[in-house]
């Protein structure tokens, strides 16, 4: 028999055993823990609100300082007699201002689009900068290191500084080179990236021209950071004649030198800064420099600028006036280069001082290629460069025989003759070649410049009075006595003349087969000194017997304002640095050998016709050294020469000249000595 189905009532709710339904326990545990998790939330707010509320809406308000650092103009230089030799002149500028907001994207995208409308100096760029440029595009920076075909598991374990430097690893080993036209935008983003937060740069500060003012004006919304201004450069109203003496500076082009970077850094310059990187610019750096205006720049989270004040105005540099004359300066630069020999001869350099204060009334030289003849300005070759000086050291080696008690101002002939030692070469004096025996006095040896006199001299003071063929033993004391002798008279040490990279002279070896030399120090032909050297000796002996110390720097003077002169914050005194012990007959054997070598009558005198035409008349010593230029011998012609009428000193050097080849120091100091008179002061009757 079929059944029926049997149909649900599904109205009806259904008894169950056990509790409620799994649905409803689920969602009330969902309900629950909703519940639990607001509720925390609220107390998370709460503690915000009520409890940290203000700590982060500081943070919301946080603002940082940062010191902006405008540079201040740089102090002028002038000569003794008030011209200005160094000034400022204002000139067009394009230069960055590296506000907060301006990212490093931002930087090296204005580059590339200002270096369309704007060229640098490129001269400077290296390959370094060249890469550092490259890469800091992301593109390029991204294709580099795919070239690179490192792992995921190499790139993990790497730095992104261990990776930067192997892909500047990769591109040096690929000769990676930019063409002309990116050199000009590494140029300008290597001046843009080193400048820092809230600091101007000048981009170019020289030969901008009217039309890259123009295009960049109209843009300047396309350059953040970029503006249009005047700038100022070093200005030179007496021309070029003492350029080389008063130094150059460093440029923006290429900033701060690298060799004394941390120390300008902790100075407080900026990477971009100029600084003098040579003569007197170099010298006086800080006094030149002045004082920068620094305004405190706050701005908030957002980068933007919300307060500024002038915490430190600016000052320019304070002033320079100089012991140099410039119409006596480009007179003595103009007689060298006038009186320069052809040949093989080297350069030319003279320095002209005060024997009483120190102060250099000029201070020239000219290097000249020997294989092209072309001349280079170079006044610091005097302080700079060393030169065998020859016979115008023989005044201090009749010093040291006086001091030693080996000659008297009433005892001092002996003969001018060959000299054979045993194993060297048999030396004599330039005016008796066969070695005749001649009787000289100190005074004649000086005027006749008798080399063998001084010879003589120095085998005394070593304990081994000359005998023909002699051997000779040299003393344990010979070479310190020599060179203490001749560094009374400040010869082989340094000045302490106010310009940098002084040289102190080559001494020669004194071991060996060397030893034996001082025969040939006795008389010029071993050790060098420089010019200046040779000028403050023959100031020694022209002041009688003090060490005083070179300068260049009269006075340093404080800028004026509103037309108010400079006012003198400091005037340099001269500065006795030792003295030479003679009595007076003893200086005046040394004095009167050199009033001779000018004025006197023998028939071996060395000091010229032109020396003894002039007048006021002068005291002089003359000087030939042996030289080898380019393998050849040569000679180097040297002069020193004082006036007892005025105070007046110089020192005169020719190296490298053609043997014999005498006249060109004689002209020169002659015609320096006339320039000095109508120069620089009135000429006194003698």
């Amino acid at each position: 028999m079929n059944r029926k189905p049997e149909l649900k009532n599904f109205n009806r709710k259904e008894q169950r055993s056990g509790n409620s339904s799994i649905i409803p326990t689920r969602l009330n545990i969902l309900l629950g823990v909703s519940g639990f998790l607001l509720l925390l939330l609220i107390i998370k707010l709460g503690m915000l609100t009520i409890v940290s509320g203000n700590s982060y809406l500081a943070l919301i308000n946080k603002t940082d300082a940062t010191v902006e650092t405008t540079a201040a103009p740089r102090g002028i230089i002038y000569d003794s007699t008030g011209k200005v030799l160094v000034g400022n002149k204002s000139v067009p500028s394009i230069s960055f201002e590296r506000l907060p907001e301006i990212s490093t994207t931002d930087i090296y995208n204005t580059a590339g689009r200002l270096s369309k409308y704007l060229s640098v100096d490129t001269n400077s760029v290296t390959q370094s900068q060249e890469i550092d440029y490259y890469l800091a595009n992301k593109k390029n920076n991204d294709k580099t290191i795919n070239a690179l075909k490192l792992t995921s598991k190499q790139k993990n374990k790497l730095t992104n500084s261990e990776i930067y430097k192997k892909t500047v690893h990769y591109l040096q080993k690929k000769d990676f080179k930019s063409t002309d036209s990116e050199k000009n935008s590494v140029a300008i983003y290597e001046k843009m990236i080193q400048t820092t937060s809230l600091s101007t740069t000048a981009l170019k500060s020289t030969g901008v021209t009217t039309s890259e003012i123009s295009r960049i004006g109209e843009r300047l919304s396309q350059f953040p950071g970029i503006r249009v201004n005047q700038g100022w450069t070093r200005d030179y109203p007496q021309g070029s004649s003492a350029k080389s003496l008063l130094g150059s500076l460093s440029g923006s082009a290429s900033g701060l030198p690298e060799s004394g970077l941390s120390t300008y850094l902790a100075q407080g310059y900026t990477r971009t800064e100029s600084v003098g990187i040579s003569g007197i610019e170099e010298q006086y750096e800080q006094t030149l420099r002045g004082i920068n205006k620094k305004t405190q720049i706050t701005t908030n989270s957002q980068n933007k600028i919300v307060k500024s004040k002038v915490t430190q105005s600016g000052q320019s540099g304070n002033n320079l006036q100089l012991t140099i004359n410039a119409k006596f300066q480009s007179d003595v630069s103009n007689i060298l280069k006038e009186n320069m020999q052809t040949g093989l001869t080297t350069g030319g350099y003279a320095a002209v001082m005060n024997p009483k204060t120190g102060g250099l009334y000029a201070l020239a030289g000219w290097d000249r290629n020997n294989q092209t003849g072309k001349l280079t300005q170079n006044d610091l070759a005097a302080v700079q460069d060393p030169i065998v000086m020859g016979s115008v050291i023989k005044p201090a080696m009749v010093a040291m025989a006086l001091q030693a008690g080996i000659i008297t101002p009433s005892n001092s002939t002996q003969d001018d003759q060959l000299i054979k030692l045993a194993g060297t070469p048999e030396k004599h004096s330039d005016f008796n070649p066969a070695g005749t025996k001649i009787a000289l006095t100190a005074e004649q040896a000086l005027e006749d410049s008798s080399n063998t006199y001084m010879i003589q001299l120095a085998l005394k003071m070593n304990g081994t009075p000359y005998v023909s063929g002699m051997s000779l033993a040299v003393s344990s004391s010979i070479w310190n006595t020599m060179r203490n002798g001749f560094g009374q008279f400040g010869l082989g040490l340094r000045t302490g003349v106010d310009l940098p990279n002084e040289t102190p002279g080559y001494r020669g070896s004194i071991t060996g087969s060397l030893a034996s030399s001082f025969v040939d120090e006795s008389f010029g032909q071993y050790d060098t000194y420089s010019v200046i050297q040779m000028a403050r000796f023959v100031s020694v002996i022209a002041n009688g017997g003090y060490l005083v110390q070179p300068k260049v720097v009269e006075s340093v003077l404080k800028s004026g304002k509103n037309g108010v002169q400079p006012s003198v914050t400091s005037s340099l005194t001269p500065t006795i640095q030792g003295n030479v012990k003679l009595s007076s007959d003893e200086w005046n054997v040394i004095k009167t050998g050199m009033w001779n070598v000018a004025n006197g009558s023998s028939s071996y005198n060395t000091g010229g016709t032109l020396i003894h035409t002039l007048r006021p008349r002068v005291a002089a010593k003359t000087g030939t050294a042996e030289s080898f230029t380019n393998g050849q011998q040569t000679q180097n012609d040297t002069m020193v020469m004082y006036s007892p009428y005025a105070p007046y000193a110089i020192a005169i050097a020719y190296p490298g000249d053609k043997v014999d080849s005498f006249g060109n120091v004689e002209k020169a100091a002659a015609a320096i000595y006339n320039a000095f008179w109508n120069d620089v002061m009135p000429k006194p009757n003698d």
